[in-house]
């Protein structure tokens, strides 16, 4: 008699107890409070009884496992093995029609898992904690669906389909006749635009206008500033309600943006890392800084504050289609203007980049000092110039997509902290120089 075989055994029998005493416990349980304890209170409906329990379930995964073990020698038992299971758990299925499904569901589940454990324990014992977890958290589950509107779901599903589908089939290299416009980098920006939209809607389901919209901005800013702003610049311009919430998400998300950019700069050129620093250090106090103002206001306007916004549509394809068409038309004009403008200057050709983007500049000029073709100072310049072109582009996103109540105190903010970020960073070229 060998030990691993029996070590197996026990993981099996394991595994159907673990489901075994969720499905017992849920029978006796039924229509009780969470912190109640069964015996000590009456149950306010008759118990349901289930004849497979913790036993049964812990011998239902005993079985598999020696379906799985003797099927090394006699392959043909685990197919007639499992088949005569699974008929014997459908005959308890029918005779006690008052019973669900899902106990004798999972008395099959446990029968595989246990089957399972001859061949890979950890995958087992992790299924099996899914599956009890997933057992679990049927009464949160039925007060979700229940909360749920139908549009949400159809929202959820064509997100779903478009980040998982339609993105990874577009060609990543340019496909126009000016090598310009990559389809998957387009395709990115319009998932972010619908994905920051629908993070917003759920956040602001959950928590409030105020605290949704501000959640959604640091959640976003980790991924693209620039489609915050667009996303919360159209829901400031369709709900008047959610200006100062959206500028307050805005403001979040290009916080995050500066010091996402010192960090890579950093990963590539820990020099170049500590120069473009400095510069993003002044702009996130500024951003920073309207966004606590933006907050305290939100605090002091909440008693006069609608109690409920109307919602609507969290996922709005066409929206996000119209700046996926504006961003082509900006990488449009930053290709053809460095084409004219050739290899005369890296610090204009990232003036050109950071209309669109400012990870792909920075990375280039991280690395471009890394590989001694510029100096750190002209690097961190370069990074800085691209993150000051991008401000002033979501500048005029916010004022012209959100209109002139939205957009009037974000674009004096990025002003501000354009002029924070270029004063620092021209002071600290001229002290290294």
């Amino acid at each position: 008699m060998q030990t691993a075989p029996l070590v197996e055994a026990l993981y099996a029998i394991g595994i159907g107890l673990v489901v075994g005493l969720e499905r017992e416990h849920s029978g006796v349980a039924h229509g009780m409070a969470d912190g109640d304890v069964p015996q000590r209170v009456q149950p306010q409906a008759p118990e349901r009884h289930t004849a497979m329990g913790a036993r049964t379930l812990a011998l239902l995964g005993l079985s598999g496992w020696l379906l799985a073990f003797l099927g090394d020698r006699e392959p043909w038992l685990v197919p007639i093995g499992m088949v005569a299971i699974v008929g014997l758990i459908a005959a308890q299925m029918w005779i006690g029609r008052e019973v669900g499904m899902t106990t004798e569901i999972a008395g099959v589940v446990v029968v595989m898992l246990g089957a399972l454990v001859h061949r890979d324990k950890a995958l087992a014992v992790a299924l099996c904690l899914g599956t009890t977890t997933l057992l679990v958290v049927k009464p949160w589950m039925m007060r979700f669906v229940g909360q749920l509107r139908r549009i949400e779901i159809v929202a959820t599903l064509q997100l779903l389909l478009l980040a998982a589908i339609v993105l990874p089939l577009l060609p990543s290299e340019p496909q126009d006749p000016w090598g310009a416009l990559p389809p998957r980098k387009v395709g990115t920006f319009v998932v972010l635009i619908a994905g920051v939209q629908y993070v917003g809607y759920v956040l602001t389901r959950l928590f409030g206008s105020t605290r949704g919209t501000g959640l959604a901005g640091l959640v976003g800013g980790l991924t693209s500033s620039t489609a915050v702003t667009v996303s919360m610049a159209r829901s400031a311009r369709e709900t008047p309600e959610l200006v100062r919430p959206g500028q307050l998400a805005t403001f979040l998300a290009n916080t995050v943006m500066p010091v996402r950019v010192a960090v890579i700069a950093g990963a590539i050129s820990p020099t170049v890392g500590w120069r473009i620093g400095v510069a993003m250090a002044g702009m996130t106090v500024v951003l920073l800084g309207a966004a606590l103002v933006t907050w305290r206001r939100l605090r002091q306007e909440e008693p006069a504050a609608p109690t409920e916004i109307a919602l609507k549509n969290p996922f709005q394809l066409w929206s996000a289609l119209t700046w996926g068409a504006i961003l082509c038309v900006v990488l449009l004009v930053a290709k053809l203007a460095a084409k004219w403008f050739g290899d005369e200057g890296f610090l204009i050709a990232a003036g050109v980049s950071g209309l669109t983007d400012v990870d792909a500049i920075t990375l280039a000029a991280a690395e471009a000092h890394r590989s001694a073709v510029l100096s750190a100072d002209i690097a961190a310049l370069a990074i800085a110039i691209a993150v000051c072109s991008n401000t002033v582009v979501k500048g005029g996103m916010a004022w012209f997509g959100g209109g002139r109540a939205f957009g009037r105190a974000i674009v004096f903010v990025f002003l501000l902290a354009i002029a924070v970020t270029v004063t620092t960073a021209v002071a600290g070229l001229l002290v290294s120089g």
